[in-house]
């Protein structure tokens, strides 16, 4: 039997009814009216849209008689899936749906993220039959009459819609009931989503808020406005995930606001030769106990979010280990409070601002024709740094042997998140092919020493866990169950110890050398293009 094909939605021109629809039919099919029916919809994604991304349409109903709604995820190719859901706090999480098809599609679009409520459209549907000779119904056409409901509560109109739907087994009847439908409103299907046009009319941002930074840059520009248009993007990021970082909506608004002051702490570093002023000194200053106030809760999110896998990995009875989660849960909550007292503090609001007043003077630099020395083009020194940070990374990798301490290992991977940093905020002032190689080279060498890093952290914070988890209950058998753990920490260290002179001999080898010295040399940058 040949499969069912995806249903059709087509834009209706104004006035296009239900009577259009018999007119668009007649002498080829018979047309019967079910019922008109109305129900409102909240449509679901993530802050940062992975969902639009996906192509994926998610939402859930509004009102409903329990605790729990129905959440529905439409994509082409797929029947709909559908199942209840608590919502807490305005948010769903694809954990707490029950398992099944949904859960299983929801994990892995949303990779931890939360969905949270977009757009609420009101739908006015009338259905119709589309009958054959015989009084059958071969295919099915809703009319759909939306409107999004603003926060005002006031519901504006948007664009009528009908969604053709085939039946099982009557596809030529589909192809036809398409083929008139489609030539009688005059184009081929629909423009735009209906989340999308909602979420236009509401003035929302259609796909979510991108943690991207995208900043042109001209490879002539001083270094310094350069510098303060990056960071002045960055602050935007920051901004952006601030208030989901103090609601803890999900970890990844914390991790991308963290991820954002890193790279305006690298920016600071890298550029300091330009960004000489008392008030930049101040920031950076500002920047690291912001980064210091924000670590702990981080870690561990990240200790959290590894629990399954570790336990797995581990081969621990996951009950043995239950009081050891639970502890990490009490730490993290205790972290979380510290660190949000110091978002929401005094001492945060003065910094910032007075980080965002700097901000505004960098970006102005340069605009107008000056009596100084001219600053440096920021293509000569984002140049020059690139080539110094990638040179004392091949040397410290080259010294490092099978004897060699962790340290060694963490201060080459520190020296790598300064190159990462460097090449994505002003790599894109070279061609692709210069970059883009070293960045792939230079990713295969942090995931290594990322693991082992990470390992370490891991299995000393673990291991600092003991003296309280021995006086819990249950605490005893979590501490022979915990031995398990910090053993399979310990192997896939020595992987990745292991691993390591084969991921750090491309990235040191002469061909990604010549990469660095040469394609990225000041005179190769072009134009302006995205950071």
């Amino acid at each position: 039997m040949a499969p069912v094909p995806d249903p059709v939605e087509l834009i209706l021109p104004e006035g296009f009814d239900a009577h259009g629809v018999r007119q668009a039919l007649g002498g080829h099919f018979e047309v019967d009216l079910a019922p008109p029916s109305s129900s409102d919809r909240v449509f679901l994604d993530t802050f940062d849209g992975r969902m639009h991304a996906a192509g994926v349409t998610v939402w859930r109903e509004v009102r409903t008689r329990s605790g729990q709604v129905p959440v529905t995820l439409e994509e082409p190719g797929a029947r709909p899936m559908t199942a209840r859901c608590p919502v807490v706090a305005g948010r769903i999480v694809a954990s707490d749906l029950p398992d099944g098809a949904l859960r299983t599609r929801l994990r892995a679009l949303s990779a931890g993220r939360a969905l949270l409520s977009t757009v609420r459209v009101r739908i006015d549907r009338q259905p119709v039959g589309v009958c054959n000779g015989d009084g059958k119904t071969v295919t099915r056409i809703v009319i759909e009459d939306p409107s999004v409901v603003l926060p005002s509560g006031v519901a504006a109109p948007l664009r009528r819609r009908a969604r053709i739907t085939p039946v099982l087994g009557y596809g030529r009847a589909f192809a036809r009931t398409t083929k008139l439908m489609t030539a009688a409103v005059g184009v081929d299907a629909v423009d735009e989503t209906l989340v999308a046009e909602a979420m236009a009319a509401a003035h929302l941002p259609v796909g979510g808020v991108s943690s991207k930074v995208g900043v042109d840059l001209d490879p002539d520009m001083r270094a310094d406005r350069a510098s303060g248009l990056l960071c002045r993007r960055l602050a935007e990021i920051v901004e952006a995930n601030l208030p989901g970082t103090l609601a803890d909506i999900d970890t990844e608004f914390l991790h991308d606001l963290r991820v954002a002051v890193r790279r305006t702490r690298s920016v600071l570093k890298e550029m300091d030769s330009v960004l000489t002023s008392a008030e930049v000194a101040r920031a950076r200053d500002d920047l690291k106990w912001i980064q210091a106030v924000t670590g702990p809760t981080r870690d561990l999110d990240v200790q959290l979010e590894g629990w399954s896998t570790l336990v797995t990995s581990a081969r621990a009875p996951a009950d043995d280990l239950a009081v050891l989660h639970e502890l990490l849960e009490a730490r993290r909550a205790r972290a979380f409070t510290v660190m949000r007292r110091a978002l929401r503090s005094e001492r945060f609001d003065h910094a910032w601002t007075s980080w965002r007043r700097e901000l505004d003077h960098l970006c102005a630099v340069g605009v107008e024709p000056d009596d100084g020395e001219p600053a440096a083009p920021v293509a000569e020194l984002a140049s020059a740094r690139i080539a110094s940070v990638y040179k004392k990374m091949t040397k410290l990798g080259s010294a490092i042997d099978d004897g060699s301490p962790p340290e060694d290992l963490h201060d080459l991977r520190k020296r790598g998140k300064e190159l990462r940093y460097l090449l994505e905020l002003f790599g894109g002032m070279w061609p692709g092919k210069a970059v883009t190689p070293l960045v792939d080279v230079l990713k295969e060498l942090q995931d290594v020493l990322g693991r082992f890093q990470d390992g370490q952290v891991q299995a000393t914070y673990l291991r600092d866990l003991g003296p309280e988890l021995a006086t819990a209950p249950g605490g005893p058998d979590a501490l022979i169950a915990l031995g398990g753990v910090l053993d399979a920490l310990a192997a896939d260290q020595r992987l990745a110890r292991e691993t390591f002179a084969k991921r750090f001999a491309p990235f040191a080898s002469a061909k990604t050398r010549a990469l660095v010295i040469d394609g990225l040399r000041p005179e190769r940058a072009r134009g302006r293009v995205t950071a």
